[in-house]
């Protein structure tokens, strides 16, 4: 149902089509996928440390939003670390710069190298996905990755195992990612689910070195609906073991005006029938806007769903 390509074979209709038909994919890639294993089994090790040494790591320690976090609401049932391109503090004027720092890591100097090495190797991935795109459009190649480093976001999630099998709790709740694109490289442990234009859910099987691929609320703007956003929700199967999986959301620069690109406008996909959380009101668009203070909004001021109040809680996107 979800279409499957290899990275380095795929062309620009192939993916063009996946994406404007289905929001959509699957990718494998031989350049990155020796890192998958590895890049789980990490993640798998830092969710498995002492409660204080995670605790160590607070998001609220970082002024850049990057850290350890745990989200156990009616929406979520998880614990999730942020990390970013590492780069030194950016300033504070405007707002959207604190965005830009260094991450909070473990001590374990090898673990941050590896966990560098995978961001840096996904993040290439992303681009010539995204040239894919630009090309399949008529467009030049660097449309949406420009001359300035994209902002990064990679978080190691861990949902957790279900602790009561009849009313079971969701991981994450029904969202759309503030992203071109999002990569998302999960375990086996299954769960994670997208919404196709048909309005049905369907369970994305967990495939070994196998990204899934989810355009994001930006690309569907700035493609006047071509590529239709892919609402994705998980809900951990297992009443035994958690679920551990890694998304990497490619996003424009910091300093980045998001505009509608001189593409034909097509129908996007059904209207969910529930609630999903997104950041652009699909009623009300504007024409363009500063991806920063966008970004800043949603994490700094907690405004991350256009329907939704914050609630304390850092913004819900997760896969």
């Amino acid at each position: 149902m979800i279409p499957r390509f290899e990275l380095g074979t795929t062309t620009p209709r192939e993916v063009h089509d996946a994406l404007a038909h289905s929001g959509t994919m699957l990718i494998r890639d031989t350049s990155a996928s020796a890192r998958c294993n590895q890049a789980l089994a990490d993640a798998a090790a830092f969710f498995a440390l002492p409660q204080a040494s995670k605790d160590a790591l607070d998001i609220r320690r970082s002024p850049h939003f990057r850290g350890y976090s745990t989200m156990q609401n009616e929406r979520d049932w998880r614990e999730q670390i942020h990390f970013g391109r590492e780069t030194g503090a950016a300033g504070d004027d405007p707002p959207f710069l604190k965005l830009e720092g260094p991450n909070l890591w473990p001590p374990d100097a090898a673990w941050r190298a590896r966990m560098l090495e995978y961001l840096a190797a996904v993040e290439a991935m992303g681009k010539r996905l995204l040239a894919l795109v630009a090309e399949s459009l008529a467009l030049p190649p660097a449309s949406f990755t420009g001359a300035t480093p994209p902002y990064l976001l990679m978080k190691l999630i861990c949902y957790h195992a279900q602790p009561d099998v009849a009313a079971p709790r969701q991981g994450v709740a029904a969202h759309l990612d503030f992203s071109w694109i999002t990569l998302t490289l999960q375990d086996d442990t299954g769960g994670l689910e997208v919404m196709l234009p048909d309005g049905k859910w369907y369970s994305v099987e967990p495939r070994p070195a196998t990204w899934l691929v989810n355009v994001g609320e930006l690309l569907q703007f700035a493609t006047a609906n071509t590529f239709p956003a892919t609402p994705h929700r998980v809900v951990n199967p297992s009443t035994r073991r958690s679920r551990i999986s890694i998304p990497v959301f490619v996003n424009p620069s910091m300093g980045a005006k998001v505009s509608r690109l001189p593409v034909r406008e097509v129908s996007a996909s059904v209207a969910p029938r529930a609630h999903v959380h997104r950041v652009l009101a699909p009623d009300r668009p504007p024409t363009s806007f500063d991806f920063g203070e966008a970004e800043w909004r949603r994490k700094g001021l907690n405004i991350w769903c256009e329907a939704c109040v914050g609630d304390g809680e850092r913004e819900p996107s997760g896969a």
